[in-house]
Protein backbone atom coordinates (compact mmCIF):
# COMPACT_ATOMS: atom_id res chain seq x y z
CA UNK A 1 0.00 0.00 0.00
CA UNK A 2 2.51 2.48 0.72
CA UNK A 3 4.59 1.28 -2.66
CA UNK A 4 1.15 2.10 -4.25
CA UNK A 5 0.75 5.60 -2.72
CA UNK A 6 4.61 6.57 -3.12
CA UNK A 7 4.09 5.77 -7.05
CA UNK A 8 0.95 7.43 -7.00
CA UNK A 9 1.98 10.62 -5.78
CA UNK A 10 5.12 10.55 -8.45
CA UNK A 11 2.88 10.33 -10.91
CA UNK A 12 0.62 13.02 -9.55
CA UNK A 13 3.97 15.32 -9.66
CA UNK A 14 5.15 14.35 -13.17
CA UNK A 15 1.65 14.99 -14.55
CA UNK A 16 2.06 18.73 -12.54
CA UNK A 17 5.05 19.27 -13.98
CA UNK A 18 3.71 18.16 -17.92
CA UNK A 19 1.29 20.19 -17.55
CA UNK A 20 2.81 23.40 -16.82
CA UNK A 21 2.83 26.17 -19.24
CA UNK A 22 5.67 25.95 -21.94
CA UNK A 23 7.02 29.02 -22.87
CA UNK A 24 5.90 29.87 -26.44
CA UNK A 25 8.48 31.22 -28.98
CA UNK A 26 7.80 34.51 -31.06
CA UNK A 27 6.84 34.01 -34.59
CA UNK A 28 8.53 35.46 -37.03
CA UNK A 29 5.51 38.07 -37.25
CA UNK A 30 5.82 39.00 -33.98
CA UNK A 31 9.55 39.38 -33.66
CA UNK A 32 9.65 41.47 -37.01
CA UNK A 33 6.92 43.49 -35.52
CA UNK A 34 8.96 44.44 -32.74
CA UNK A 35 11.78 45.48 -34.84
CA UNK A 36 9.85 47.46 -37.04
CA UNK A 37 8.24 49.31 -33.90
CA UNK A 38 11.89 49.54 -31.97
CA UNK A 39 13.38 51.26 -35.31
CA UNK A 40 10.32 53.23 -35.43
CA UNK A 41 11.02 54.79 -31.95
CA UNK A 42 15.21 55.16 -33.10
CA UNK A 43 14.21 57.05 -36.29
CA UNK A 44 11.52 59.22 -34.13
CA UNK A 45 14.09 60.20 -31.71
CA UNK A 46 16.86 60.65 -34.54
CA UNK A 47 14.65 62.71 -36.13
CA UNK A 48 13.97 64.98 -32.41
CA UNK A 49 17.96 65.24 -31.99
CA UNK A 50 18.09 66.23 -35.43
CA UNK A 51 15.54 68.80 -35.34
CA UNK A 52 17.53 70.26 -32.19
CA UNK A 53 20.89 70.35 -34.08
CA UNK A 54 19.28 72.13 -36.26
CA UNK A 55 18.23 74.70 -34.15
CA UNK A 56 21.87 75.03 -32.86
CA UNK A 57 22.88 75.68 -36.31
CA UNK A 58 20.47 78.13 -36.88
CA UNK A 59 21.27 79.78 -34.00
CA UNK A 60 25.02 79.69 -34.26
CA UNK A 61 24.18 81.13 -38.15
CA UNK A 62 22.69 84.39 -36.82
CA UNK A 63 25.62 84.98 -34.80
CA UNK A 64 27.93 84.61 -37.59
CA UNK A 65 25.50 86.65 -39.81
CA UNK A 66 26.17 89.95 -37.44
CA UNK A 67 29.90 89.36 -38.08
CA UNK A 68 29.80 89.38 -41.73
CA UNK A 69 32.00 92.37 -42.91
CA UNK A 70 34.74 90.98 -40.19
CA UNK A 71 37.74 89.15 -41.90
CA UNK A 72 38.30 87.39 -38.55
CA UNK A 73 36.00 86.26 -35.89
CA UNK A 74 35.57 83.82 -33.38
CA UNK A 75 32.93 82.40 -30.85
CA UNK A 76 33.06 79.49 -28.30
CA UNK A 77 29.93 78.45 -25.98
CA UNK A 78 28.04 75.74 -24.71
CA UNK A 79 24.13 74.73 -25.36
CA UNK A 80 21.85 72.24 -23.69
CA UNK A 81 19.12 71.71 -25.93
CA UNK A 82 15.74 70.83 -23.92
CA UNK A 83 18.55 70.37 -21.05
CA UNK A 84 19.03 66.65 -22.37
CA UNK A 85 22.83 66.83 -23.42
CA UNK A 86 25.79 69.62 -24.22
CA UNK A 87 26.07 70.95 -27.62
CA UNK A 88 29.71 72.54 -27.65
CA UNK A 89 29.71 75.17 -30.47
CA UNK A 90 32.57 76.76 -32.74
CA UNK A 91 32.01 80.01 -35.02
CA UNK A 92 34.97 80.69 -36.85
CA UNK A 93 35.27 83.54 -39.65
CA UNK A 94 38.86 83.64 -41.24
CA UNK A 95 40.82 83.10 -44.69
CA UNK A 96 40.73 79.78 -44.50
CA UNK A 97 40.87 78.57 -47.86
CA UNK A 98 41.45 81.76 -50.21
CA UNK A 99 42.84 85.32 -49.42
CA UNK A 100 40.60 87.85 -48.97
CA UNK A 101 37.37 85.90 -48.68
CA UNK A 102 36.48 85.05 -45.68
CA UNK A 103 34.96 81.34 -45.08
CA UNK A 104 32.72 80.63 -42.16
CA UNK A 105 33.49 77.22 -40.23
CA UNK A 106 30.64 76.60 -37.41
CA UNK A 107 31.46 73.38 -35.72
CA UNK A 108 28.78 70.82 -33.61
CA UNK A 109 30.28 69.10 -31.32
CA UNK A 110 27.60 66.54 -29.21
CA UNK A 111 28.33 62.96 -27.36
CA UNK A 112 27.63 61.08 -30.81
CA UNK A 113 29.15 62.80 -33.23
CA UNK A 114 30.83 66.23 -34.36
CA UNK A 115 29.38 67.87 -37.40
CA UNK A 116 31.28 70.58 -39.66
CA UNK A 117 29.64 73.09 -41.91
CA UNK A 118 31.29 75.59 -44.04
CA UNK A 119 30.11 78.71 -45.65
CA UNK A 120 31.05 80.88 -48.28
CA UNK A 121 30.47 84.39 -48.64
CA UNK A 122 28.29 85.44 -51.14
CA UNK A 123 27.48 88.78 -51.38
CA UNK A 124 25.74 90.07 -47.64
CA UNK A 125 25.02 86.53 -46.42
CA UNK A 126 26.76 83.14 -45.64
CA UNK A 127 26.03 79.94 -48.68
CA UNK A 128 26.58 76.49 -47.08
CA UNK A 129 29.28 74.89 -49.30
CA UNK A 130 30.00 72.03 -47.32
CA UNK A 131 28.59 69.24 -44.46
CA UNK A 132 30.40 66.63 -42.92
CA UNK A 133 29.13 64.58 -39.84
CA UNK A 134 31.41 62.20 -38.18
CA UNK A 135 30.88 59.44 -35.34
CA UNK A 136 32.68 61.35 -32.18
CA UNK A 137 34.32 57.76 -31.28
CA UNK A 138 36.05 57.99 -34.82
CA UNK A 139 36.91 61.35 -35.37
CA UNK A 140 40.43 62.53 -34.79
CA UNK A 141 40.71 66.08 -36.57
CA UNK A 142 40.54 67.79 -39.73
CA UNK A 143 42.68 70.15 -41.57
CA UNK A 144 42.72 72.40 -44.41
CA UNK A 145 46.04 71.94 -47.08
CA UNK A 146 46.13 71.17 -51.00
CA UNK A 147 45.75 67.72 -51.43
CA UNK A 148 46.03 67.10 -54.93
CA UNK A 149 48.50 69.64 -56.21
CA UNK A 150 46.50 72.07 -58.09
CA UNK A 151 47.18 75.15 -55.91
CA UNK A 152 43.81 75.39 -53.81
CA UNK A 153 43.33 74.32 -50.05
CA UNK A 154 41.02 71.43 -49.93
CA UNK A 155 39.20 70.36 -46.54
CA UNK A 156 40.67 67.15 -44.98
CA UNK A 157 38.44 64.85 -42.11
CA UNK A 158 40.89 62.59 -40.40
CA UNK A 159 39.33 59.54 -38.35
CA UNK A 160 39.61 55.94 -37.37
CA UNK A 161 37.80 52.93 -37.60
CA UNK A 162 36.45 51.61 -34.28
CA UNK A 163 35.75 48.50 -35.60
CA UNK A 164 37.38 45.54 -37.03
CA UNK A 165 41.30 44.58 -37.13
CA UNK A 166 44.04 45.55 -38.34
CA UNK A 167 45.32 48.91 -39.23
CA UNK A 168 42.14 51.81 -40.46
CA UNK A 169 43.21 55.42 -40.52
CA UNK A 170 40.90 57.58 -42.71
CA UNK A 171 40.76 60.52 -44.23
CA UNK A 172 37.45 62.12 -46.59
CA UNK A 173 38.79 64.43 -48.50
CA UNK A 174 36.83 67.58 -50.16
CA UNK A 175 38.22 69.19 -52.95
CA UNK A 176 37.84 73.30 -53.41
CA UNK A 177 36.77 73.76 -56.83
CA UNK A 178 38.54 76.46 -59.10
CA UNK A 179 35.67 78.87 -58.46
CA UNK A 180 37.53 79.05 -54.89
CA UNK A 181 33.95 78.67 -53.20
CA UNK A 182 32.30 75.36 -54.01
CA UNK A 183 33.42 72.20 -53.21
CA UNK A 184 33.81 68.65 -54.50
CA UNK A 185 31.78 65.38 -53.25
CA UNK A 186 33.88 63.79 -50.97
CA UNK A 187 36.95 61.16 -51.51
CA UNK A 188 37.28 58.61 -48.65
CA UNK A 189 41.21 56.78 -48.90
CA UNK A 190 42.31 53.97 -46.12
CA UNK A 191 45.43 54.75 -44.78
CA UNK A 192 46.84 57.41 -46.83
CA UNK A 193 50.16 58.76 -47.77
CA UNK A 194 49.31 61.92 -50.06
CA UNK A 195 51.92 63.62 -52.08
CA UNK A 196 50.38 66.88 -53.63
CA UNK A 197 53.39 66.89 -55.92
CA UNK A 198 53.00 64.47 -57.69
CA UNK A 199 49.28 64.47 -57.48
CA UNK A 200 49.08 61.03 -56.07
CA UNK A 201 47.96 58.89 -52.99
CA UNK A 202 50.00 55.92 -51.91
CA UNK A 203 48.36 53.38 -49.10
CA UNK A 204 47.96 50.53 -47.34
CA UNK A 205 45.06 48.41 -48.11
CA UNK A 206 42.84 46.86 -45.21
CA UNK A 207 44.29 43.52 -44.23
CA UNK A 208 46.31 41.81 -41.43
CA UNK A 209 49.81 43.05 -41.21
CA UNK A 210 52.21 41.29 -44.05
CA UNK A 211 49.22 39.67 -46.13
CA UNK A 212 47.92 43.55 -47.75
CA UNK A 213 48.51 45.35 -50.46
CA UNK A 214 49.96 49.06 -51.35
CA UNK A 215 47.16 51.39 -53.61
CA UNK A 216 48.60 54.19 -56.11
CA UNK A 217 46.27 56.34 -57.41
CA UNK A 218 46.15 59.68 -58.83
CA UNK A 219 44.00 62.37 -59.17
CA UNK A 220 42.41 63.33 -62.80
CA UNK A 221 40.01 66.29 -61.81
CA UNK A 222 37.56 65.47 -59.31
CA UNK A 223 38.16 61.51 -60.27
CA UNK A 224 40.56 59.23 -59.06
CA UNK A 225 42.89 56.75 -61.64
CA UNK A 226 44.37 53.56 -59.96
CA UNK A 227 47.99 53.60 -60.92
CA UNK A 228 49.07 50.06 -59.38
CA UNK A 229 48.54 47.60 -56.65
CA UNK A 230 51.68 46.10 -54.89
CA UNK A 231 51.60 43.04 -53.25
CA UNK A 232 53.64 39.83 -52.33
CA UNK A 233 54.23 37.09 -54.38
CA UNK A 234 52.77 33.65 -53.12
CA UNK A 235 53.02 30.00 -53.82
CA UNK A 236 50.70 27.59 -53.76
CA UNK A 237 50.39 26.67 -50.48
CA UNK A 238 50.07 30.92 -49.62
CA UNK A 239 53.72 31.27 -48.60
CA UNK A 240 55.46 34.53 -49.74
CA UNK A 241 58.45 33.83 -52.41
CA UNK A 242 60.34 36.70 -52.15
CA UNK A 243 58.77 38.62 -55.25
CA UNK A 244 56.77 41.61 -55.34
CA UNK A 245 54.03 41.71 -57.99
CA UNK A 246 52.74 45.27 -59.30
CA UNK A 247 49.16 44.72 -60.88
CA UNK A 248 46.37 46.65 -62.39
CA UNK A 249 44.28 44.58 -60.61
CA UNK A 250 44.33 43.88 -56.35
CA UNK A 251 45.57 40.09 -55.52
CA UNK A 252 42.45 38.40 -54.64
CA UNK A 253 40.84 39.95 -58.43
CA UNK A 254 40.26 37.06 -61.19
CA UNK A 255 41.48 37.13 -63.79
CA UNK A 256 44.15 39.82 -63.09
CA UNK A 257 46.54 41.16 -65.29
CA UNK A 258 49.97 41.16 -63.55
CA UNK A 259 52.46 44.22 -64.66
CA UNK A 260 55.35 43.08 -63.73
CA UNK A 261 57.05 40.74 -60.67
CA UNK A 262 60.62 42.60 -59.08
CA UNK A 263 62.48 41.52 -56.71
CA UNK A 264 62.08 44.58 -54.02
CA UNK A 265 59.71 47.19 -53.11
CA UNK A 266 60.60 49.97 -54.87
CA UNK A 267 61.93 53.06 -53.00
CA UNK A 268 58.61 55.22 -53.26
CA UNK A 269 56.99 52.97 -51.15
CA UNK A 270 59.32 52.57 -48.54
CA UNK A 271 58.10 56.29 -46.12
CA UNK A 272 54.73 55.59 -46.66
CA UNK A 273 52.25 55.78 -43.59
CA UNK A 274 51.71 51.87 -42.60
CA UNK A 275 54.68 50.83 -44.68
CA UNK A 276 55.85 48.42 -41.68
CA UNK A 277 52.11 46.82 -41.52
CA UNK A 278 52.47 45.92 -45.20
CA UNK A 279 55.57 44.74 -44.56
CA UNK A 280 54.42 42.62 -41.50
CA UNK A 281 57.96 43.61 -39.51
CA UNK A 282 57.66 43.88 -35.80
CA UNK A 283 53.73 42.34 -36.29
CA UNK A 284 54.69 38.88 -36.34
Amino acid sequence: MMLLLSCGQTNENKNKLTNKKQPVSKTFEQREKERLEKKAEIEKQEKIDSLKLDKVLSDALKIASLEIKQKKFQKKYIVRPDKEYDVQVEINIDDFFTKNNPQLIIRRLEPNHVHIDIYSKDRNRFKKVLSHKEWSMTYVNDTIRDINGDGLKDFVVNWYGATGCCLKAFSDIYLLRKDKKEFSKGFEFINPTFSPEEKVIRGVQYGHPGQTEIYKFKWNGEAIDTLEYLYYDTDEEGKKTGKIIISKKRSYSKNKKDIKTLNSIPAEYTKIEGFDWFTGKGYE
